[in-house]
Formats: C-alpha cells, structure tokens, sequence
C-alpha cells in the first residue's frame, strides 16, 4: 500500500528524484498513488523545483511534499556522501494534504507532520495547537539549506505542515544517545541561558559532584560535552515523560560558579545532567520500537524516522544501528527519513518539542 525508492550518485541530477518515485511506484498497486513524499540532498537546496516536478510528473500528483537535507534513509539504506533522492508514495486513501486545507474542512487532526528549516522551526511549533512529528532540515552546523515544499511548490515561511487520514492509527517515539550523570533537580537561579544555582548549589560546584571520575579534572576552558536535559515546564513529571530540551554547556565561569548553555533555563524548572552514550542510545532505541510495535495489532503499514545529523554511522563507528533496529522489528514495513539538525515529537503541554542528539519515528498503521 505504501512504497519507497531511492536514486543517488555523485551529482543532483533532477532524474534523481524521477527514478526513486518510479522505484516506490513498482512496489504498489497500480494507479493508486495520491501524494508523495519526496527527500532530497543539500546538493539540490538552491534549486530543487525541476527535480520536485519530475518527481510529481513521475506519480502523476501534484501532491509532492518534503524538504532537503544533508542525508537520507530508507527501510533498506542510508546516503550520506552523495546526491539524490527518497520518495515514498501514498495511496489517495492515505490522504496526505496540507494542514491548512484540513482546517478549511472542519477537521481537526490528531498529528501534524511538520518539516521546517532552523529559521522557522519555533515559528512552525508554536503556530498550531495540533501535536506535531517532524524535524529541523539543515546542514550539522544548524545553517541551510532550507528548501520546504508542499503541493509541488516552494514554501517561503520554510515550514510545512501537513496530516494523513483521519483513521490511521499512530504511535511516535523518540530515543536520545544520552546516559544520565546526576538526579533530577530543581533550578533555584538562573538568568538567561546562565546557570548559577540548582539543588542548593552553585551551577559549577553541582556538575563538579555529579562528573565521572574521567572527567573531573577537565580544563573549564575547553569544550566538553556534557549536556543540560532541561524541563518543558516546571512540573517533575515533565522529565520523567520525556518531554525536556537537551542543550549544550558552552562555558562555565569559576569566578562566578555559573554555568552558560546554548539555550535557556529559568529558575522552578527540572534539569539533569547527561554526557552521550552509543550503547545507551541502542538501548532506548530498541526499547521505544518495541513499545511502537505492541501498539499495532498487526503489520503496521508504513513508517518515518528522523535521526540527528549527530547519529547515523558517525555516532555508532560506520553503522546505522537505528535503522538495523528498525529492520529488525519492523522486517516488512515501508520507511522514509532524513538526517537533520534537530527533532519535533509532541509535548507533554505544548503542540511540538525540538530535541536533539535524538531518532524519532512515527509508526502508521
């Protein structure tokens, strides 16, 4: 019912992405395709339409959506140094449309797929009270490109919002390559995107009890990579649900014991330390697809996965273990993705979440 293809090689040709729906189309019944999905490499960021028309000329739909980004995935593999394309083709019964147009329709959708540049992301987040599944497409260092399309046109707000069928049942999930160095705590100070006191202790005195023993004698002035786990909100449930923003120290400061991350943290709020784990990271991963599949009673009937830039080959030494976790679990299910710069998933309160260091995925069935 869902299928996807793949085309790459050493330049963005347009025929790229002709030859991946054409790909996705063997796989279902003929005449059936309603919209497409359709993911294409940095290489085309700047001028993407001729490659977006063939890949709606090749469906016979005007209903091509998607995004660039610096790789791509399939259920059966993944493209990072080279240019090309995934498309994964709907049937019209699957009903991919822009959100807008459900909205004019009186519907009220349970999940919006958001897909938007780091421009637009708080942007696209905040504009909607439906939960949102997406992620941020860019480059690892969070600039371009940021080409969105939806209905087979460029969008210039660089974010698009769009939902399925009413009656598709889904299930997402979110796995972090993250270990926890230190309990939950509340923050008692804090100004900005500067820490200066939690748990009843100065920001740097509080990391310094909580490091392992490898990194207590670090230099303060050198990076490091220890992350802040921070709560959506000021209730403890907040982190133990998962709904919390990871940000990065970026400095510390011994004269005044606080503690800078790249984003902010207000005083009442949860936090806890955390430093990135590859062993970890397979474990929560295997262990949210596990839950995903027990929420189906059958085969479910397609899949998307969003893996940070961060993750992928470069995190697990030259192998994928995301997607050779989802092979396994999910043998027989249709999979589109693409590695970007950060993550949406719903949050506990508010519509969407941007994470990082994170896979996400949405199981349909």
């Amino acid at each position: 019912t869902v299928g996807t293809g793949m085309s790459y090689g050493a330049l963005p040709h347009d025929e790229h992405a002709r030859n991946a729906v054409r790909s996705a189309l063997q796989k279902i019944l003929p005449g059936t395709a309603g919209s497409v999905l359709l993911f294409l490499t940095s290489g085309y960021a700047h001028h993407p339409q001729n490659a977006i028309k063939e890949a709606a000329r090749a469906a016979g739909t005007p209903q091509v959506f998607g995004c660039c980004a610096m790789g791509l995935l399939t259920e059966e593999e993944w493209v990072l140094d080279a240019e090309g394309a995934v498309a994964m083709v709907f049937p019209r019964e699957y009903g991919l449309q822009p959100l807008s147009i459900a909205h004019q329709n009186h519907q009220s959708p349970a999940l919006s797929l958001t897909l938007s540049s780091p421009n637009a992301a708080l942007i696209a987040i905040n504009s909607i009270q439906e939960h949102q599944f997406g992620a941020v497409a860019s480059d690892e260092f969070g600039h371009g490109p940021y080409s969105v399309w939806q209905s087979g046109r460029i969008v210039e707000q660089e974010f698009i919002q769009a939902v399925f069928a009413a009656d598709l049942k889904f299930s997402i999930g979110k796995a972090e390559g993250i270990r926890s160095i230190s309990p939950v705590m509340q923050i008692n100070r804090a100004k900005k995107h500067t820490l200066l006191e939690l748990d009843q202790l100065t920001a740097v005195d509080n990391l310094r009890a909580h490091l392992p023993e490898n990194l207590r004698s670090m230099d303060l002035q050198q990076p490091y990579n220890i992350l802040a786990a921070v709560s959506e909100n000021s209730e403890r449930e907040s982190i133990d649900n998962g709904h919390y923003k990871l940000l990065h120290v970026v400095g510390m400061d011994e004269a005044s014991n606080s503690i800078d991350l790249s984003g902010s943290a207000r005083p009442g709020k949860h936090m806890f330390w955390a430093i990135r784990d590859e062993q970890r990271a397979q474990d929560v991963m295997r262990a949210r697809l596990e839950h995903a599949k027990n929420q189906f009673a059958g085969t479910p009937r397609f899949a998307l996965m969003f893996p940070n830039i961060s993750r992928g080959a470069e995190f697990f030494n030259g192998r994928d273990r995301d997607l050779e976790l989802f092979q396994e679990i999910f043998p027989d299910v249709a999979m589109a993705g693409f590695y970007g710069h950060a993550e949406i998933t719903p949050g506990h309160r508010l519509a969407g979440l941007i994470h990082h260091y994170s896979t996400v995925f949405g199981i349909f069935g």
